[in-house]
């Protein structure tokens, strides 16, 4: 059986991820230590969802040792379109992105984050995972202009 911030989080990613047409991504933010891995892992597991840890997954962020300095926004977003669209599960839960986003300055974050977050009908459904982003910062950037799409835990929530 879900405890209440899995049955909370399966219920809302699932509408937002699978169910949306058009804009299927979300976000998982909260300060670090709130939970947010364990989560993602949580529903990846009761749901059959993919789980990409961005820094420990072979072939992610260690592929990028040589070029970091000259990493772009419009790299990481072609890299989450060729990971959904390689996705074979309903949903892609990526992780650890904060390593490669802390590497750029706050304006080329937003620019990402903006960018990202009204990717149009990709392969699969995707959940980013950052505690860089609040969803109150985020809001401006969703295409429903913040009222859904994003959760985000405390310390005390998982």
């Amino acid at each position: 059986m879900m405890n209440d911030p899995l049955l909370h989080a399966s219920q809302q990613l699932s509408a937002w991820c699978i169910h949306e047409p058009r804009y299927r991504v979300a976000w998982l933010t909260g300060p670090p230590l709130s939970g947010k891995t364990l989560l993602a892992r949580r529903l990846c597991d009761a749901h059959g969802w993919r789980y990409l840890d961005y820094t420990l997954t072979s072939g992610y962020f260690d592929a990028l040792a040589n070029t970091i300095a000259t990493y772009r926004a419009e790299d990481l977003i072609a890299a989450v379109k060729d990971w959904c669209a390689t996705c074979v599960a309903p949903v892609l839960i990526v992780d650890e992105l904060d390593a490669v986003l802390t590497t750029w300055s706050l304006d080329q974050r937003d620019v990402w984050a903006n960018q990202v977050s009204r990717l149009a009908y990709l392969a699969c459904g995707v959940v980013l995972v950052t505690h860089l982003f609040s969803c109150t910062r985020l809001a401006p950037f969703l295409p429903d202009g913040g009222q859904r799409s994003c959760i985000t835990l405390s310390r005390e929530a998982v």
